[in-house]
């Protein structure tokens, strides 16, 4: 399952030639930021050159003359890794998509009737754009559009969309909290959970049979829902505290960050009895066996036992 972006070739051409270098290295570094948090995919239109060589940023200056002085400088060596790890996707709309509901599905920007192909695949796929600020509404975010769509009824209705747009490093990062939260809405089982949790959780580490659990995964939806909220609370936890913002663990810091469901050490009573405390013992990836000692509880009874590492800022997570 991939989460698309979509290449806002309209914010092109740039200024001037000398603009391309600081623009390209921001344009990857958001490439790179959107991969690690689940966008995988960015969509192109066919107009332009997929693998991005040919792709003109100002008039007689391509894509290529930059990687071309570049590519063997150390000093580029992560741009050149986020360029080469970019997958892209042609045509903007698949096989999959209604051609006559595609068809009949327009956007505008407000002060014009100029169908812009991009606006229309981001509308569409309710996907964010990929722009390079060159000039507004490039450089805003998120970006009013007019729509016109055909309605159930087979009407053509007329309603307003607002568009996310990646233009530079600083704007993901304030959009980024609603990006995760839209790519793990789209997960609607614990195989997608799974499949998807090195790059939604990346300061994770699941033992034992946690990841058999999901991938055969047998509970209702909703119970899903708290499990990813739950995740994502822990790795953003990690994450703050890897980074010196955070110092410590404790259940209130969780709570702070969002955590709904309730969550609590051992009892005494389970961490005296051996049986019960063998059944919360959990192998790391070292081969060291750990007693679990906090864990989330969910509807059902359904627990999530979790042990915080502290020299790794690493939370690994049991069943």
């Amino acid at each position: 399952m991939s989460h698309p972006l979509v290449f806002n070739h309209h914010s092109l051409p740039l200024t001037s030639p000398e603009d391309i270098h600081l623009a390209i290295i921001e344009f990857l570094k958001i490439c790179l930021s959107t991969q690690r948090i689940g966008f995988t995919v960015i969509l192109v239109d066919e107009s332009i050159d997929g693998d991005w060589f040919r792709l003109e940023l100002v008039k007689g200056c391509f894509w290529q003359d930059w990687y071309q002085q570049h590519s063997n400088d150390p000093e580029y060596r992560e741009s050149i890794r986020a360029f080469r790890s970019i997958k892209t996707s042609q045509p903007l709309f698949s096989t999959k998509d209604s051609v006559r509901d595609v068809e009949l599905f327009d956007t505008y920007l407000p002060d014009t009737q100029e169908n812009l192909s991009a606006l229309k695949a981001a509308a569409w796929h309710e996907s964010p754009l990929l722009s390079f600020p060159t000039r507004p509404p490039w450089t805003s975010s998120p970006i009013a559009v007019l729509v016109e769509k055909l309605s159930n009824d087979g009407e053509i209705v007329n309603s307003t969309d607002e568009l996310r747009n990646l233009y530079s490093i600083e704007q993901f990062e304030k959009e980024k909290p609603e990006l995760q939260k839209k790519v793990q809405r789209r997960i609607r089982s614990g195989r997608e959970l799974l499949e998807q949790s090195q790059t939604l959780y990346p300061r994770l580490y699941f033992c034992g049979k946690s990841q058999e659990q999901l991938r055969t995964w047998p509970y209702p939806i909703n119970l899903l829902e708290q499990i990813k909220d739950a995740l994502s609370v822990l790795n953003t936890f990690a994450e703050d505290w890897r980074d010196g913002r955070i110092t410590k663990y404790t259940h209130a810091t969780l709570r702070q960050f969002g955590l709904k469901n309730k969550v609590s050490g051992e009892s005494e009573p389970v961490r005296k009895n051996p049986k019960l405390k063998k059944a919360r013992e959990f192998y790391l990836p070292t081969g060291k066996k750990i007693f679990f000692e906090n864990h989330v509880k969910f509807h059902q009874g359904i627990r999530m036992h979790f042990f915080v590492q502290p020299e790794s800022h690493t939370v690994f997570i049991g069943t």
